[in-house]
């Protein structure tokens, strides 16, 4: 890589550096004293430390603008598969797939020489169980929502796109993200705690999942840029996990007893479960469309997602850039629950005083 950048350090650009990802990013590649950022994003959240474009993935003149002059380009932003834009279709695939398309397009027209695009270990997930698979695991053949077909698509491209122009590519699969600044995760969560609905477990309760730690795969980011080259790296697909696999319904204990909530300890069949997800989003959701848009995240996927096993390896993650995960569990979890303690649960303020 060539650094474009004055005093010597190279040019970096973050899509979807304001978000959850994207600001651990940030955060790291500053402090590597190696990197000159700048981040592009829809919106400009204030909390960035860098230059922030606010701009649109979907919108090629802007992106084109956005990637001159850089070393490298993180792929970060996605339109994730939360509330209402789980079920759209539309949103998912301009974003993940034409924004992504975009992105690449800039890049090879701008001569950035590198890309490292942000995937997600759902693209192998067709809702069987999955133990220990690597990067020989196809594709899902019938992914399980909008969101994990367009991270297949999107991935697909930027794969494709190695070599083209000088453009070298990777794409990184994380697992679970969860820490520091989470938007998702741990406030759903704990949003359901408050409601009384996280008390229950869905099936037997002992399948494995791999989580991964927002800064560890901010980690494997930097290490994928910096050892890619046209004989390493480019144009693979790496897991990235914390690589040690937790029971799913474990790791929903841990962080609604860590912030003072009940953890999941009654069991609900799995049968009947899943039958009444496929019936709300297939038939009820449907019948009162007309009527009245309902936005949920209880959908079949969801449901499979959490009683299904999901482990990955990351062996060649390791292998072909160092990538060992330097914050381990125990400490992961400690940095989130103590970035969390304004959702502790406040009867227990109550119940101490």
């Amino acid at each position: 890589m060539v650094s474009t950048c004055s005093g010597g350090k190279l040019r970096a650009l973050v899509t979807g550096g304001s978000g959850f990802l994207g600001q651990h990013l940030v955060s790291q590649l500053l402090a590597t004293g190696k990197y000159d950022v700048r981040v592009f994003d829809v919106r400009d959240n204030g909390s960035s430390t860098v230059p922030v474009t606010v701009g649109d993935l979907r919108k090629s003149e802007q992106v084109v603008e956005a990637t001159k002059h850089m070393d490298v380009v993180f792929h970060c932003a996605t339109a994730a598969p939360t509330g209402a834009n789980a079920l759209n279709n539309s949103l998912m695939h301009s974003v993940n797939v034409d924004g992504t398309r975009n992105i690449i397009d800039a890049c090879v027209t701008n001569g950035v020489p590198k890309l490292v695009y942000t995937s997600s270990a759902s693209v192998v997930f067709d809702g069987t169980n999955l133990y220990d698979v690597d990067e020989q695991q196809p594709y899902a053949k019938k992914p399980m929502d909008y969101y994990t077909n367009t991270k297949i698509l999107g991935e697909k491209l930027v794969l494709e796109a190695n070599g083209r122009g000088g453009l070298m590519t990777c794409a990184l699969r994380p697992s679970g993200i969860f820490g520091e600044h989470d938007p998702v995760f741990v406030p759903t969560l704990i949003s359901q705690a408050k409601k009384g609905k996280t008390k229950f477990i869905i099936g037997r309760g002992d399948n494995m999942m791999d989580f991964t730690y927002v800064g560890n795969v901010a980690q494997a980011h930097l290490q994928a840029a910096a050892a890619m080259t046209p004989q390493a790296v480019a144009g693979k697909a790496y897991f990235i996990t914390n690589q040690e696999p937790k029971p799913f319904w474990g790791m929903m204990g841990d962080v609604c007893g860590g912030l003072g909530y009940t953890r999941p300890h009654l069991k609900l069949p799995f049968l009947l479960i899943i039958i009444i997800a496929f019936l709300f989003e297939y038939v009820i959701r449907t019948l009162l469309k007309p009527i009245k848009t309902i936005n949920s995240d209880f959908t079949v996927n969801r449901i499979l997602i959490a009683t299904t096993n999901r482990t990955f390896k990351s062996e060649r993650a390791a292998q072909d850039f160092g990538y060992r995960p330097q914050v381990n569990m125990q400490d992961a979890l400690s940095r989130t629950l103590s970035s969390f303690q304004h959702l502790r649960n406040p009867q227990l303020e109550k119940k101490a005083s």
